[in-house]
């Protein structure tokens, strides 16, 4: 059987099997509206199922950027973690297939950091699908979701946007599809939705899995600060890979023996140890690999890492033809293709946008050419695409549709582009960049990276300012009880009996500083703050049971603090009133180091 008739006989069993297996719910309608319900499923969904098979089995990386290969062929299913009443389970990777089964819930958010493999494994749940022939698989991409009015029906824009619903399929047989719980929904990149377009969008997905509850719904999405308005959703932790499926994957890869085999050496005999941050993130081994087969040697930090990942890609030799080394048809050398590229990153990054038709891509580097023209730079747009594609491997084109190899990278050379600005400027567009997308900017890596390359002119010309913004509206008083009170929602105890906090609100200036303190300025818990911590708990313990929930994690708000001083300032004396006490003192601190000269400049648009 040749693969475009085992593709067709895979989508109609797929499609018969989910009918046969429903023979009870489907017994219950007319002979005459079954029949036309099969037809119209039957013609809608083989089609997709056909389409799909062939765009979701093979993929194009950074390794086989030239032909697609079969995902399964080197994708190393990760574990997946769940957390329920402080007990955490864990399902292993020749478990995985069974995700639904696992989270006992027909609603699931498999989240993780970005590179982990999220998306590849939406896509081996996809597959795993057309196998066991449990559901009819459905793949959508939530980015889209930023395209639609608020107005939208959530149906539609589903089955719509991949050309489910269309002259030869009636929504009524959609509808009593959804009803049966004929479906698996995968929704792949929550947090790729816009700030504007999120609570409607959850609104609507709430309604829809209230309405239709027998389908499997299973979300992709990079941590955010939390899942409480997906109520229904089980969250699971999408986990990083142990050494063990590291060694795995780079033992799957296509690659020259000898180079793999020095490279497993490596990892196991301490390389995934020393550099576990990189070595156990999929999409950040493979170019931890094609550096150290470069270099020989990794580098220790994140930015410099990506700096370094970034001129192999750019120097790579093409490891398939001997002697052969890809040209640089823009003609710009090492250091003004990265200047024209980092302005591309901050642009789109402001814009939050990861994938560009054609025509899109050729207008926002029309913007990005009259940027850097200020600087002497000339480039040929196409060619400047060419190079992007096909000799760094920046993009990559699907279709019609040109997109980030990652979204890390993007995040890099944002940082990078910020770093090279002058002070009013990097102030501007860095402020822009972070009330445009608060949870976005305080859950990447963007701000992260900067502080690492350049920690003076961040405090400068982005910290400071902030701070300054933030404490514009305090009169009097405490500053530390001013932060206190914005940032702290209540107090809890881990599972180890640690003092832990959680947030008044998401997406606010405050939160957003706090959490990247916690990130970059560690500060460990000493014998004080354990034994004030100690104390709070012995306390609520003795009685105190008016603000203390045993059966939900020990929580205690901060209102009802305000009413006992004596625990008000107990934890002053822990790590969260430290680190509180630290960034009240911050604005006062980084005022007197540095002088801050400002000079109005707008941000660029698309």
């Amino acid at each position: 059987m040749d693969n475009y008739k085992f593709i067709e006989a895979t989508a109609k069993g797929v499609v018969k099997g989910v009918w046969e297996k429903s023979s009870e719910a489907i017994a219950k309608k007319g002979r005459k509206a079954l029949d036309e319900l099969k037809v119209d499923l039957g013609i809608a969904f083989t089609g997709y199922l056909e389409k799909s098979y062939r765009k979701y089995s093979t993929i194009k990386t950074l390794l086989y950027k030239d032909e697609p290969r079969k995902l399964r062929d080197f994708f190393v299913v990760p574990n997946l973690q769940k957390l329920n009443k402080n007990k955490i389970s864990v399902v292993s990777a020749e478990d995985s297939i069974s995700v639904r089964d696992f989270s006992q819930n027909n609603f699931t958010i498999a989240q993780g950091t970005g590179g982990i493999g999220k998306s590849m494994l939406m896509k081996h749940l996809f597959l795993s699908e057309l196998e066991t022939c449990d559901f009819i698989p459905v793949f959508f991409e939530l980015k889209d979701i930023n395209k639609q009015d608020d107005d939208y029906n959530l149906i539609d824009a589903i089955f719509e946007g991949m050309n489910i619903l269309d002259k030869s399929t009636s929504k009524t047989a959609i509808e009593y599809a959804l009803e049966e719980g004929l479906f698996m929904i995968l929704l792949d990149g929550l947090d790729e939705i816009d700030d504007d377009k999120f609570k409607v969008f959850t609104e609507k997905l709430n309604d829809f899995c209230d309405k239709y509850p027998c389908n499997n719904v299973i979300m992709s999405s990079r941590p955010i600060d939390d899942f409480i308005p997906f109520e229904k959703f089980t969250v699971l932790n999408t986990m990083k890979m142990n050494k063990n499926q590291a060694i795995s994957l780079i033992d799957k890869l296509d690659y020259q023996d000898d180079s793999k085999q020095k490279f497993i050496t490596a990892l196991d005999d301490g390389l995934f140890k020393k550099h576990e941050e990189f070595a156990s993130n999929p999409l950040l081994l493979t170019m931890m690999f094609l550096t150290y087969d470069e270099f020989a040697e990794i580098p220790e930090t994140p930015h410099l890492f990506y700096e370094r990942a970034f001129e192999t890609l750019f120097i790579k030799h093409d490891r398939t033809k001997e002697g052969y080394t890809r040209k640089i048809e823009s003609g710009l050398r090492s250091d003004l293709f990265k200047k024209v590229f980092a302005t591309f990153c901050c642009m789109t990054y402001y814009n939050n946008i990861l994938s560009f038709s054609e025509s899109d891509l050729i207008n926002t580097l029309s913007k990005v050419k009259t940027e850097v023209a200020n600087d002497g730079i000339d480039f040929d747009i196409e060619k400047y695409i060419r190079d992007l594609t096909n000799a760094v491997c920046m993009l990559y084109k699907e279709g019609y549709t040109y997109s980030f190899t990652h979204r890390s990278f993007q995040e890099y050379f944002t940082a990078v582009y910020l770093k090279e600005q002058t002070d009013d400027i990097m102030e501007k567009r860095g402020l822009a960049i972070i009330k445009k997308n608060i949870n976005k900017a305080t859950g990447d890596r963007t701000l992260q990276m900067i502080y690492s390359m350049a920690k003076n002119k961040f405090e400068k010309n982005i910290l400071l300012p902030l701070l300054n913004e933030i404490e514009s509206n305090f009169i009097d008083g405490d500053l530390y009880n001013f932060y206190f009170k914005k940032i702290v929602g209540g107090i809890s105890f881990d599972d180890s009996k640690n003092l832990t906090l959680w947030h008044t609100e998401s997406y606010t200036l405050e939160n957003s500083l706090l959490q990247f303190y916690l990130k970059n300025e560690p500060l460990a818990e000493n014998d004080d703050s354990k034994k004030a911590s100690a104390t709070i708990r012995q306390r609520l313990s003795d009685g105190h049971t008016y603000y203390f929930n045993k059966d939900e994690g020990h929580l205690l708000n901060w209102h009802f603090v305000g009413d006992d001083e004596v625990l008000y300032n107990l934890i002053r004396d822990t790590w969260i009133g430290q680190r509180i006490l630290a960034l009240s003192t911050a604005r006062e601190t980084l005022t007197k180091k540095y002088a801050t000269t400002t000079e109005d400049d707008g941000f660029f648009t698309l």
